[in-house]
């Protein structure tokens, strides 16, 4: 785990993608993830946008996200198709070999689990010709995959190479079963985690949900021991996907990227020092580079 392996997601920063991209390559990444948005959203066009970020010299390690994808019916379905192949060419046009996909949140999506999966083959294959991996999470509240678990069931009904799992640690220890909904699963399915940590808003009353709670990087949060345990246990299943720290919050988005981008910092720092006995296994190879 160092500073060209673990990914910072530009969603934690504020700012134009020119001063994202600056104060995360400043403060050493070399590997980020970006929304849909930082691309689409740029004043001069998605052209621009991707040639800021292969200027800047970073690696693309996902794009996100399609939502609401799988498990609809008819026109919704086919509109949802065509986003997904819309994203899916962003993926090849900024380099990202994975796309993040979350779960469907629409309630009538879960009422044919044979056609979910069917969905998510499909996107799979989709997202083959484009040297694409898909990374699919759950979400809290969706009645298709609400947590780890539920979403590694989807992934091993598909049945398919370049689809596989990801995990929010935010969502994870907040909203989730922790470490246990974690040892519930077989994990060799899984693609990419993000890191964050969280901080409860009114300590003193029982939490109601992610609401409660606000995203900080790893080690300034009250998860800090649950994370190392969490990568220590991914140590021992042999994981080979990827990192990237993800503290996306509203008061974040009231600062300066740069002041952001070095609470970042510190926050692989803290954990390269707390896993430096800790020997990960190398990055999982993604399909744009094995095909």
């Amino acid at each position: 785990m160092d500073f060209d392996s673990v990914a910072l997601d530009a969603s934690s920063m504020a700012g134009p993608l020119e001063a994202r991209l600056h104060a995360a390559v400043s403060r050493g990444f070399r590997r980020m993830v970006f929304a849909a948005s930082d691309l689409v959203g740029h004043p001069q066009g998605v052209e621009a946008a991707v040639a800021l970020v292969r200027g800047a010299g970073v690696r693309v390690q996902a794009l996100r996200q399609l939502s609401d994808f799988e498990g609809l019916e008819g026109p919704l379905h086919e509109y949802k198709v065509t986003v997904a192949k819309g994203l899916l060419g962003l993926c090849r046009a900024i380099g990202a070999p994975m796309l993040l996909v979350s779960a469907s949140g629409v309630p009538e999506a879960a009422a044919d689990p044979v056609r979910v999966a069917r969905d998510l083959a499909k996107l799979a294959t989709l997202a083959v010709p484009k040297g694409v991996d898909i990374a699919y999470q759950g979400r809290p509240g969706s009645a298709v995959a609400c947590d780890v678990v539920s979403a590694e069931e989807r992934v091993n009904a598909a049945e398919r190479a370049n689809l596989g799992l990801a995990i929010d640690t935010g969502h994870l220890f907040v909203a989730d079963r922790g470490l246990d909904a974690l040892d519930r699963c077989y994990g060799d399915r899984l693609f990419l985690v993000g890191l964050s940590d969280a901080i409860a808003l009114h300590p003193q009353e029982q939490a109601r949900g992610e609401r409660d709670f606000v995203r900080v990087f790893p080690g300034d949060g009250s998860h800090a021991e649950s994370l190392l345990e969490l990568i220590r246990r991914l140590r021992v299943i042999g994981f080979h996907g990827g990192f990237y720290l993800n503290a996306c919050n509203d008061d974040f988005a009231q600062l300066p990227p740069e002041l952001v981008a070095d609470q970042a910092r510190e926050s692989l720092l803290w954990l390269i020092d707390q896993l430096r006995h800790i020997d990960l296994p190398r990055r999982r190879i993604p399909a744009a580079v094995r095909a």
